[in-house]
């Protein structure tokens, strides 16, 4: 029997073919798969392109060449969607997985839940994901369950990548100009972006020239300024894991689970630095409303908890 798992998110798609225990055979990989970003074209090419390749590579473990194992196999799958956050987005992610799976039955999820069932054999806990975006799920001993909006800065939501590249250069800017505290961002973010100075970013930002590979390394360089002592570097992560621990309390809150040892399961790559400061203040925030809650930062692929959570529709029936 096979399963599959797949943990799409804003930056790439991992697929995962497991057994009937939730065991992983087989992966694949694909492009970004957050539709609200990049469109439900490229979504639907990366999540394609991940199961082929996953099955592909099942074939070659079994050596099935000549009568190999295609997608009408698949017993049950989860789809793990960043970008799965209100119903109007599970409806047109489910008419997706539907054109790809047939017949096939499947489940369209936030992929925060995922990542839960990575972490937590019993399923339990509070999930934050501060990766290129922001995401808060949790669900208690009782079964209750509970998930943010997680949907950009309007309608509540902050953190991740994307929020810390905007902050950087605010404030590097602020820097130049003179108009708030000094920070070593002023010198370190122009060589990133070959500009001789902010001016030369900002001309860059006008005519929407900031690169992929820019974005990513500004957060890297603001976790490096913030460890040299900058100031400013510092209170930008320790805002944002205070503001990422609000969240996670307020979800510990709505489900009544202050009194209770709350596993946070923490996940994605501003999380997986082990920066202190930024969990640290997460915690800290969180330690004010349930004190007993302790951080896990999932070692395990979140794609892991989809291939699980696909074996437990299988075997519970």
């Amino acid at each position: 029997m096979y399963v599959l798992g797949i943990d799409a998110g804003g930056t790439k798609t991992h697929a995962a073919i497991g057994d009937e225990k939730g065991n992983i055979l087989a992966e694949g990989y694909g492009g970004a798969a957050n539709y609200q970003c990049c469109g439900i074209k490229v979504t639907s090419v990366s999540l394609a392109k991940a199961i082929e390749e996953a099955l592909k590579n099942l074939n070659d473990l079994l050596g099935n060449q000549t009568d190999p194992v295609t997608i009408s196999a698949l017993q049950y799958a989860v789809f793990g969607m960043s970008g799965a956050d209100e119903a109007e987005d599970i409806a047109v992610l489910n008419r997706l997985a539907g054109e790809i799976m047939g017949a096939i039955p499947f489940r369209v999820i936030h992929d925060a839940w995922i990542g839960l069932r990575a972490a937590s054999d019993d399923n339990v806990g509070v999930v934050s994901i501060c990766g290129t975006g922001a995401g808060h799920v949790g669900r208690n001993s009782h079964g209750d369950e509970d998930q943010l909006r997680n949907l950009d800065y309007i309608t509540g939501n902050y953190g991740g990548g994307g929020q810390m590249v905007e902050d950087a250069l605010h404030y590097a800017f602020r820097s130049e100009e003179g108009t708030g505290r000094k920070t070593s961002l002023e010198q370190v973010l122009p060589k990133l972006f070959e500009a001789k100075d902010m001016t030369g970013i900002c001309r860059i930002l006008r005519h929407d020239e900031m690169t992929d590979g820019q974005r990513y390394h500004i957060p890297i360089a603001v976790f490096q300024e913030a460890q040299k002592g900058d100031r400013v570097a510092h209170d930008i992560i320790d805002r944002m894991g205070q503001t990422e621990g609000e969240y996670a309390a307020g979800l510990i809150r709505r489900l009544h689970m202050e009194q209770e040892k709350v596993p946070m399961i923490l996940i994605g790559s501003l999380f997986r630095t082990g920066e202190s400061i930024l969990i640290d203040a997460y915690m800290r925030t969180v330690n004010e409303c349930a004190p007993s809650a302790y951080p896990v930062i999932l070692q395990k692929a979140p794609v892991s908890g989809a291939v699980k959570l696909a074996a437990d529709m299988v075997c519970t029936g």
